[in-house]
């Protein structure tokens, strides 16, 4: 995923690349192709990007244990600006600073930290997914067990009369 910026004019110029998971370093568990449309604003001394990226993954679900698939779309903003020597401190840690005679832009490795950042903490096949009985083991989302149903901790019992009585 690589930019050529050796000759581009000002203004905005895109792109748009499809690569393998493994082409941008990301694991096993992502299946479908990278697709980036990515967009370069050129000014005169900076390069301000845009780029969209999809994909789809197979995860395990955390309520249940079923496998799935999810797709993954995130969206993120990269600056490059060419070093000016020492006409003024930069925060390298906003933006980032490229050589006068960098000639190329590889996206790939903030492609594949976006995409991570873009999975879920909480992977869930579903949003409403019932996930596994606590007694049995069942996968609530496919089956009904026999188990009996728990009132919950009896030191709630008090209030649970309150709210009954509304």
């Amino acid at each position: 995923m690589i930019i050529n910026i050796s000759n581009l004019s000002e203004g905005v110029h895109e792109y748009q690349f499809e690569e393998n998971p493994s082409a941008v370093k990301l694991d096993e568990h992502f299946s479908k192709p990278v697709v980036v449309k990515a967009e370069i604003e050129k000014r005169r001394r900076q390069l301000f990007l845009t780029a969209h990226v999809k994909t789809a993954g197979r995860f395990v679900c955390d309520r249940c244990l079923d496998d799935f698939e999810k797709e993954i779309e995130i969206d993120y903003r990269m600056v490059y600006v060419y070093e000016m020597g020492d006409a003024g401190e930069i925060d390298k840690g906003e933006i980032t600073v490229i050589h006068t005679s960098t000639n190329e832009i590889d996206i790939a490795e903030d492609v594949r930290q976006y995409t991570l950042l873009g999975v879920p903490l909480k992977l869930l096949c579903k949003d409403d997914c019932a996930g596994l009985c606590g007694n049995c083991g069942a996968n609530l989302n496919h089956t009904a067990c026999d188990c009996p149903k728990e009132n919950g901790d009896p030191r709630w019992e008090e209030l649970r009369k309150i709210l009954n009585k509304n």
